[in-house]
């Protein structure tokens, strides 16, 4: 299967999970598929849909934070319990997401899952989604592997394989295209392009800012720009949150690229560390009841920062750049793009001056995520 049409499927299949729907997964090395449905979205006849369709009963899955976060002290592992026929349609919500006036259910069977199969990629197509990583999955009883698709497409089912959803990510960043360029005058700089990357299954777009002479960087010999790869954060870079430093950063990595006179700012679609709106505003809910970030995302049963950087890489690649200095305070950041084949040659640091609603936030980052600060 080629990049789009395996981009497109994962992205309808992203799409109808958005929804409440029901998807089919399917792993052809164990000749097994499921059905699966996001537990934030379950609705009272859920269950029994899910029971008629697969001949077989649901169990909840959870990444291992979220094992952890609801007493499952033993698992760093996803897993999947089984579902007590007496729980309530809130009672399998609270398990997936901290409810603050209904208390979890009692939890009799516990099994764990391995990390590479297919509860592992239904948590991960569930985190694509933007939803928590917690689903209602039931393994199809009725229909062998051979004959998956067509009993898919019959029963109005989208089916995707396990090894798609695993590519996605970098596939769909491989058909980033470029799709326009404008000047446009900022506060800083008169000299400054902006350019939108589309991909071609309409998904995220990300943009990039060219300042000065990194505009004409195809005719420059070893041009190293200095770079900025910021993610999307609507409260901080829009709002001016207090709460984090984002819009401080964004800031002044603009003007440190302004008065050089060179540099590119890639802004990329990963708002709250790639968790999305909804839950970067769920864990700021959490922090109220006296969470940092990190116990605040992994409580929701995620990772700390569940972001990638392919397009960055892709972005990087179509502007021509092959080395380039990268302002930022994050070591991981500069790991995962080396990890990526970009050529950092030097990390250039930017400080931010802590107010009383970010010092915590601050004090997370350094002693729990590596941020040299």
């Amino acid at each position: 299967m080629n990049n789009i049409n395996l981009t497109v499927k994962i992205e309808r299949a992203i799409s109808e999970l958005r929804r409440g729907g029901t998807i089919v997964i399917s792993n052809n090395s164990k000749g097994e598929s499921v059905l699966l449905v996001s537990t934030e979205l379950v609705k009272p006849d859920t269950l029994d849909k899910l029971s008629k369709t697969a001949l077989s009963r649901p169990n909840i899955i959870l990444s291992a934070n979220r094992s952890r976060a609801i007493g499952i002290k033993s698992n760093k592992k996803p897993c999947s319990i089984l579902i007590n026929n007496k729980w309530s349609v809130l009672d399998i919500m609270s398990i997936s997401l901290p409810l603050k006036n209904h208390p979890l259910p009692k939890i009799d069977c516990v099994i764990t899952e391995s990390e590479d199969g297919i509860v592992f990629a239904s948590l991960l197509i569930l985190r694509q989604a933007r939803l928590l990583p917690s689903g209602l999955m039931t393994l199809v009883n009725n229909v062998p592997i051979e004959r998956v698709v067509e009993w898919s497409f019959k029963k109005n089912l989208i089916h995707v394989n396990l090894e798609d959803i695993l590519s996605y990510e970098k596939a769909v960043s491989d058909t980033l295209i470029m799709e326009v360029k404008a000047n446009v005058p900022i506060a800083f700089t008169d000299n400054c392009e902006i350019i939108l990357f589309r991909p071609r299954d309409g998904g995220n777009e990300h943009f990039c800012l060219v300042f000065g002479k990194t505009r004409f960087a195809s005719s420059l010999i070893n041009h190293s720009p200095l770079v900025r790869i910021h993610s999307q954060c609507i409260t901080g870079d829009i709002l001016g949150s207090l709460k984090c430093d984002c819009g401080e950063q964004l800031q002044a990595s603009i003007k440190l690229m302004a008065d050089a006179d060179e540099g590119i700012l890639i802004y990329l679609a990963q708002e709250g560390r790639d968790i999305g709106l909804l839950n970067k505003l769920r864990a700021y809910s959490l922090q109220e009841r006296g969470m940092d970030t990190v116990q605040a995302n992994e409580n929701l049963g995620f990772n700390d920062d569940e972001r990638l950087y392919h397009p960055a890489r892709a972005i990087l690649s179509q502007l021509k750049i092959d080395q380039i200095k990268l302002i930022t305070n994050n070591p991981k950041k500069v790991k995962h793009l080396v990890d990526l084949g970009i050529n950092v040659i030097d990390r250039i640091p930017i400080k931010i001056k802590p107010n009383k609603y970010n010092k915590k936030y601050l004090d997370t980052k350094l002693k729990k995520s590596g941020h040299l600060l």
